[in-house]
């Protein structure tokens, strides 16, 4: 079941991006050389045998190790692959890992300077080689056999089909692929969240993802309440059910800096099919992405939106996306969000006292209560807030350190001024903050 693989994959903890499984004569070995250094330049964490074996640990425990604990497992056959028995029991563990945890895995296979049927021979070819040695059994050999014949037979990268021979070119096409689909997982929510999760969970939007009809959903509350936080949260427990999923985040902040819709469209476009796109004008894109994601079951968050124009260039009507897709938007204006078809409106409740409490601690004091002489003061705070969490994270990070007299003074001015506009007060303690630090 879906739920399951979301639950398998988000628990996993990988040592290592990739695991590349390779043998063959010095040019694969130089091209293998310079697609590690690619990996380094981009951020991927590969294994490689020469640099990472304990001395004194059974070599093949450590590599078959390596390969549990590698989300990708990279297959690179060339002219003299199968001749390397190690390399072979190498590509039956890879297969063994994939069979027993599907979805941990992803396999994918680099075609250098072969095609997949000069693989299939080498099975033949190499009968030879493989009785030589005396300490392979007959099973093993039938092992290597059904490996190689699954390996050749998945969809692979080819040397020369996708980059015309070019080797820097293809290893590039490589990496950046691995580290698209390295950064297409959950995304990072935030520290210190309280009510965050439970309030995404109250969502129930799971139903969705099976659903046949394309849905559009709100999630409707004031600035700084945690929105965005919220939909993160939802995001992370849906990706794995849809073919593609976009997250825009701060749609309205990024519009009053950069203005112009089109970069968007191009990121959800991008997001969704892994390519570059070229778009020149906002009826343009809105024509990509009703080609693109009209056959597609599809997950776009749209963060933070509060005008039509946003709506209309991002997520016209309904029939853009295919049948199963959920759009969520997030913003303030709930009549914009009805307006525009939203059938259902999440409206995000503010922390209750003790939520609140507990927000406020972790910021205030690195832990989750108050501590003694100021449990009195922290309910002051608390109650003045109203349960706001921007507001609460904000006063938390001035009022740490403090002493009891300097609590008390800031309560003073906080009451003698009382400032009911929570992004007004946010402002001002930022400032404070700053002006502190300089």
């Amino acid at each position: 079941m879906a739920s399951s693989s979301f639950k398998s994959i988000s628990n996993h903890k990988w040592a290592y991006d990739v695991f590349v499984n390779f043998g063959g004569d010095n040019n694969v070995k130089s091209f293998v050389d310079h697609l590690f250094s690619d990996f380094k330049r981009k951020g991927i964490r590969a294994f490689r045998d020469d640099e990472k074996l304990h001395i004194g640990e059974d070599r093949s425990q450590q590599v078959y190790r390596a390969i549990e604990q590698s989300r990708f497992l990279v297959v690179i056959f060339s002219k003299n692959f199968a001749s390397s028995p190690w390399r072979l029991r190498e590509l039956v563990k890879i297969f063994e890992c994939k069979e027993k945890e599907n979805d941990k895995y992803q396999i994918h296979t680099i075609f250098y300077k072969v095609k997949p049927e000069m693989v299939l021979n080498q099975i033949d070819s190499c009968k030879a080689t493989f009785s030589k040695h005396e300490t392979i059994e007959k099973n093993e050999v039938s092992l290597w056999k059904g490996a190689l014949t699954m390996a050749a037979n998945l969809p692979g990268w080819d040397l020369e089909d996708l980059a015309h021979g070019y080797e820097s070119k293809f290893i590039d096409m490589i990496s950046k692929h691995i580290f698209n689909e390295l950064n297409d997982g959950p995304l990072h929510v935030g520290v210190n969240l309280v009510g965050v999760h439970f309030r995404a969970e109250q969502m129930n939007l799971l139903h969705f993802a099976e659903a046949s009809e394309v849905h559009m959903i709100g999630i409707c509350g004031v600035w700084g309440i945690g929105k965005t936080s919220i939909a993160k949260a939802v995001y992370n427990r849906l990706y794995v059910h849809f073919e593609g999923c976009s997250f825009c985040e701060d749609i309205k902040g990024f519009v009053k800096m950069h203005g112009g819709m089109i970069q968007l469209q191009r990121q959800i476009i991008e997001d969704i099919t892994k390519a570059d796109m070229k778009i020149r004008s906002v009826g343009e894109g809105s024509s990509v992405m009703k080609r693109i994601m009209a056959s597609k079951q599809v997950l776009v968050i749209l963060d933070e939106i509060d005008q039509l124009d946003q709506l209309e260039a991002l997520a016209g009507a309904h029939c853009w996306f295919g049948p199963g897709s959920l759009i969520v938007i997030t913003g303030e204006d709930r009549q914009l969000l009805l307006g525009h078809g939203v059938e259902k409106i999440y409206d995000v409740e503010l922390l209750n006292d003790d939520e609140a409490m507990e927000l406020l601690s972790l910021y205030a004091f690195k832990q989750k209560h108050p501590k003694e002489d100021f449990t009195w003061l922290s309910k002051q705070v608390v109650q003045y807030v109203k349960g706001h969490p921007l507001a609460l994270k904000v006063l938390g990070c001035f009022l740490f350190g403090k002493t009891v007299h300097e609590w008390e003074s800031e309560l003073d001015r906080l009451h003698r001024h009382h400032i009911d506009d929570m992004q007004g007060l946010i402002s001002r303690y930022s400032s404070k903050k700053k002006q502190k630090v300089v």
